[in-house]
């Protein structure tokens, strides 16, 4: 080997290094996500507890049902999102993304981040959606006992729990094994629609 291809050599190894070292440096602390996560869950968490008491404050029960169903929906359609981010492969989307497909791009980086995704909306959306619908049950049965002049507060609350229970995880459990087995549909049709909003802010 001549003392030419040794310096080349070694001006290579040296760029590895830095680069090696740059990305190091650049990569975020482990515990940086975490506070991430307790600071969007806080602020979240603020934001749907203001709207469901503005909402639920004073109305009728059908309302205030249908704000604990759509929290209820949410929970779980962050839940399938969840498993089917996670069990989904990247591959089929490289290959859409490489024939410019809509949505492919963004299939792909929820696919290379299914971690941060899952947590965002299992986490983050789900758990703040199932704790929320918690107090929109015990809303719930404040209006029936009004309603009704009734003292059984006790049976009335351990009834509506148990419906929001029931619900909550019999809807993820099936929600999980639809989620699996369309891992790929569920992916790419949320990455239409996150894509379509990406565009649209950044217009």
């Amino acid at each position: 080997m001549s003392d030419k291809q040794i310096l080349e050599n070694n001006k290579e190894n040296r760029n590895k290094e830095i680069n090696i070292k740059k990305n190091k440096s650049t990569k975020s602390p482990w515990y940086l996500w975490g506070i991430k996560i307790f600071v969007l869950s806080f602020i979240l968490t603020i934001i749907f507890s203001f709207f469901t008491e503005m909402i639920i404050s004073n109305s009728s029960l059908i309302v205030c049902c249908i704000v604990l169903l759509f929290l209820l929906i949410i929970n779980i359609i962050c839940d399938v999102l969840a498993t089917a981010v996670t069990s989904c492969h990247v591959n089929p989307f490289l290959a859409m993304a490489s024939s410019k497909i809509k949505g492919a791009k963004m299939a792909v980086y929820m696919c290379k981040n299914s971690h941060k995704f899952a947590s965002i909306c299992a986490d983050v959306v789900g758990d703040i959606c199932g704790i929320i619908s918690g107090s929109a049950g015990a809303a719930l049965v404040l209006i029936i006992l009004l309603n009704n002049h009734s003292t059984k507060n006790v049976f009335y609350s351990i009834i509506i729990s148990s419906i929001i229970a029931a619900f909550t995880v019999g809807g993820k459990a099936f929600g999980k094994t639809f989620a699996i087995k369309n891992n790929q549909e569920i992916v790419f049709f949320f990455a239409k629609i996150f894509a379509f909003f990406v565009r649209r802010s950044n217009a």
